[in-house]
């Protein structure tokens, strides 16, 4: 959104004015997240005007009410100076011929001396209401997230109860990671099974001879117990994050009381 404004500002031409504006129109469509804060705005904004007519307003609300009013109104007015833009160059796309006489007027009219000043602060104005919500949408969403027993497999770190624990080191893939991801990720929907190493090895490893290996459930074994004192480092109080038995019918589970 900020690299279309940038554009917009620097074009000379009209025309290509005209193409960013349409590019930019059918970013904000298009892309799911900023399609869902533009839907969040339309709905605040019908919830805010229907509900809080002229006729049905309280004299000491007067304030509050009529400034959501008139900020909603506002915000949809510098957006329609875009959207009228994008629905012209739409046709245009579409249809590849256009009348050149309309299409003219439609130039004279975005020409004036402060045509360029106004679409500008309707960018700005879009980018600054877009851009407040997500902030506001990702902060809740992040403290939400911290706050819940997870693992980033981008980052390698455990998430418990807003305390992170960091699993690979040197940018390593280790063996707790790979269990974690098994957990975590490969059964994120199962978090409370029990997971067989043998199921592990073949997911995970690509071990496909399990149980033709002695003694193999041992690796496993200590890739748990490597989470286990991972975790425990960070925290002291956090004991047997992950509960696991040895030998070849070996598994693990998380411990519920973290889950």
């Amino acid at each position: 959104m900020l690299e279309f404004t940038r554009l917009f500002c620097l074009e000379t031409s009209i025309f290509q004015r005209f193409v960013i504006i349409y590019k930019y129109i059918y970013f904000l469509n298009s892309d799911p997240l900023v399609k869902n804060i533009m839907q969040g705005i339309f709905d605040d904004t019908a919830k805010v005007i229907g509900q809080n007519c002229d006729d049905c307003m309280d004299e000491d609300e007067f304030l509050d009410i009529r400034g959501d009013v008139l900020f909603s109104k506002e915000f949809w007015a510098y957006y329609s100076n875009l959207e009228l833009i994008h629905k012209k160059m739409k046709k245009l796309k579409k249809s590849c011929v256009a009348d050149k006489e309309e299409f003219d007027n439609f130039c004279r009219l975005f020409s004036r001396p402060y045509s360029k000043d106004m679409l500008e602060l309707s960018f700005k104005v879009v980018n600054s209401e877009v851009f407040e919500r997500l902030d506001k949408e990702c902060f809740l969403t992040c403290e939400e997230e911290d706050n819940k027993t997870r693992f980033d497999e981008q980052k390698s770190i455990l998430y418990i109860n807003g305390e992170k624990v960091k699993i690979n080191q040197r940018k390593r893939i280790t063996n707790a990671h790979k269990i974690l991801n098994h957990i975590f990720i490969t059964n994120k929907s199962d978090l409370n099974d029990d997971f067989y190493f043998a199921e592990i090895a073949e997911d995970e490893f690509q071990e496909l001879d399990y149980k033709g290996r002695k003694n193999n459930w041992r690796k496993y074994a200590r890739a748990c117990e490597d989470v286990n004192k991972k975790v425990i480092k960070q925290d002291k109080e956090m004991k047997d994050f992950l509960i696991f038995n040895t030998g070849s019918q070996g598994k693990v589970k998380l411990n519920r009381e973290y889950s």
